[in-house]
């Protein structure tokens, strides 16, 4: 069962990879914040005992929160914080290679079923003037998912999926290019629809769905190294800030 029958590699390859990729990146931030996070935590722990840093004198509770709220010790805190912020990081990855994976593979007919889906449900709204462009009000994530579930399968992922499509897509903006399209060619706003077949399917409307859709899943499954990158920066300068601070 290594494709279906459209030529698409099948669900369960296509989501064995996705699992990789998502463990693998996990484990590569976990590795992160443990050697880097960690390393520089300890050795920040060493150098502590440098000149101007001896303990508090006296005891007691009052000690401790002396020494807690220390700037040398609130660095110390902090730079430990650094193990979590690399392994989420590498979740935000994860999450983003599993996505490439499913964007690879099923993206095009992910954008056809969803663009199909939702051109469905705004072609049979009501004819009112000006309802069209409160479209994502007609639109739930939940509804969306249930309906492409035979195709796409149930699950949270298909959910997230669904939902940050319709929440990156610009649909009133689509909304109106879709009607000056139509004006333009000296259509109906919306082609009337047969009493029992339901509302004429238009193809320009469907073309524009999928092709947005299309672009959007792209973006998704881009994973950017700024958070990264500012994570880096951020530790860097704590460092420095606690060095400067222990010397």
């Amino acid at each position: 069962m290594s494709a279906d029958p459209t030529g698409q590699p099948s669900l369960v390859r296509t989501g064995a990879k996705a699992g990789l990729a998502f463990a693998g990146s996990v484990v590569k931030g976990g590795l992160l914040g443990v050697i880097l996070g960690g390393g520089v935590f300890f050795f920040y722990l060493s150098q502590l005992n440098g000149p101007g840093n001896g303990g508090g004198g006296g005891g007691g509770a009052g000690a401790i929160v002396a020494l807690i709220t220390t700037p040398s010790v609130l660095v110390a805190v902090l730079l430990l914080l650094f193990v979590a912020v690399y392994t989420m990081l590498g979740v935000a990855t994860g999450r983003a290679r599993a996505m490439q994976h499913l964007v690879a593979a099923r993206g095009e007919a992910v954008a056809q079923r969803l663009g199909g889906a939702i051109a469905g449900r705004i072609e049979a709204m009501p004819r009112a003037h000006g309802t069209l462009h409160r479209a994502a009000d007609w639109l739930s994530a939940d509804a969306l998912s249930k309906q492409l579930a035979p195709v796409l399968g149930e699950g949270r992922a298909v959910r997230s999926v669904v939902g940050f499509v319709l929440n990156r897509l610009p649909l009133s903006e689509m909304m109106a290019e879709w009607q000056e399209s139509r004006a333009a060619h000296g259509e109906p706003l919306v082609a009337p629809g047969d009493p029992v077949q339901g509302p004429v399917q238009d193809p320009a409307l469907r073309a524009l769905l999928t092709r947005r859709i299309n672009e959007t899943l792209q973006e998704m499954a881009e994973p950017s190294r700024t958070p990264l990158y500012i994570a880096l920066g951020a530790h860097a300068a704590l460092l420095g800030v606690g060095l400067w601070l222990v010397n």
